[in-house]
């Protein structure tokens, strides 16, 4: 990692799902009509050119499309917009995509493979029927267990499974078979995680009735207990892995470069000393508007103040349990460690950090005590 030229990577959003999920706040919409995708794609093909100008000649590293659900857009589209991006992508690069059973079939995911997608994220959330009918879920457990058969089956070897926990009605026990019906379906990457009532969601404004904290307590220390045991080993404050981390994540954790294309994806960019960020428009009609018009100013990157920089950086890199090197800082938001070093130390003598020679780390006190960590930077 130099200071001229940070890891890149790229970011792609399809907003669109079958219906929205009552406790999701992502930028989705529930797909009335297959109509507009021509329409997307062309736009996610102009963003990127017009945004391809600021790598000049970079690799991309690692490519994720998010949504939404992206499995909805169909092989084909996916097939067109690689093959546009392909030219940028280092020879090694990590294409991800996420998918949610009951949107894919065996014939689909083998389509997706074979256009380059070598690393797949199925949103299952639970395989329990009565949970994910209270998620609002399309899909069941049978169907779960399937769509997970079926990846490996169209050739996948590098795939995450996504896991919620303190689901309404849950207990210990109905989260434990959540997490071994994860293990049985070959995934080497699992995302686990509990639920939270987000403000603008359906849950946010009805919420559910969810375990008590000592429930809640008692499911994560079983399941890190139940993880470990299986091998899968955390490394970010949600991410677990037998064998590969998941580098597009990584990537933005430690504070990397990345383009963002499509509804409300984000950008990151350093250029000499500066940091430059761009945030696209929410709205799918606004987001088509300005890509399609000429000067639009949500479109531009735009500097980061110096004074954002150090909380920004905690925030990133202190999700992964890895020492900080010092200069990481510097190298990514050409600051000087100085900046930091006095509440660093602090954090030190409360507990929630060890500083060593050329590093610092989280406690398991800090682990558990982070937003207390961020705020000495916000």
């Amino acid at each position: 990692m130099t200071e001229d030229k940070l890891p890149l990577s790229l970011y792609i959003h399809y907003p669109y799902c079958i219906r929205k999920c009552p406790y999701c706040d992502f930028n989705s919409y529930r797909k009335d009509s297959m109509a507009d995708d021509d329409i997307y794609l062309k736009a996610l093909i102009e963003d990127f050119d017009k945004s391809s100008e600021l790598i000049s000649g970079r690799k991309i590293n690692t490519v994720y499309i998010g949504g939404g659900t992206p499995s909805l857009f169909g092989v084909g589209r996916i097939e067109k917009l690689l093959l546009k991006i392909s030219p940028y992508l280092s020879s090694d690069a990590e294409i991800s995509m996420e998918a949610n059973p009951g949107t894919v079939s065996l014939e689909s995911l083998q389509g997706f493979y074979n256009a380059g997608i070598n690393r797949i994220s199925i949103g299952v959330q639970s395989f329990n029927d009565e949970q994910l009918k209270s998620l609002g879920r399309i899909h069941d457990g049978k169907t779960a267990i399937e769509c997970c058969k079926n990846v490996i089956k169209a050739g996948f070897c590098n795939f995450n499974v996504d896991i919620m926990h303190g689901l309404p009605g849950q207990d210990v026990k109905k989260a434990m078979n959540d997490l071994s019906t994860a293990f049985d379906t070959g995934a080497n990457h699992l995302s686990w995680y509990e639920l939270t009532l987000e403000e603008d969601t359906h849950f946010g404004k009805h919420p559910p009735k969810l375990p008590t904290e000592d429930t809640l307590l008692e499911i994560e220390e079983s399941g890190f207990d139940l993880l470990c045991r299986n091998g899968f080993n955390r490394y970010e404050v949600s991410g677990y892995t037998k064998d590969k981390k998941c580098r597009h994540n990584l990537n933005y954790w430690y504070f990397g470069d990345y383009l963002g294309i499509g509804a409300g994806a984000h950008g990151k960019i350093r250029r000499g000393s500066d940091t430059l960020r761009r945030a696209n428009a929410q709205r799918v009609e606004d987001y088509l508007n300005d890509v399609f018009s000429i000067g639009s100013d949500r479109m531009k990157y735009h500097e980061v103040a110096k004074e954002e920089l150090p909380f920004e950086f905690m925030l990133n890199r202190l999700r992964v349990f890895e020492p900080v090197k010092f200069d990481e800082f510097s190298k990514t938001t050409a600051l000087p460690f100085s900046l930091v070093e006095e509440k660093l130390r602090i954090s030190a003598e409360k507990g929630l950090l060890i500083i060593q020679d050329d590093h610092f780390s989280l406690t398991d006190l800090g682990k558990l005590m982070l937003n207390d960590i961020l705020q000495m930077f916000l």
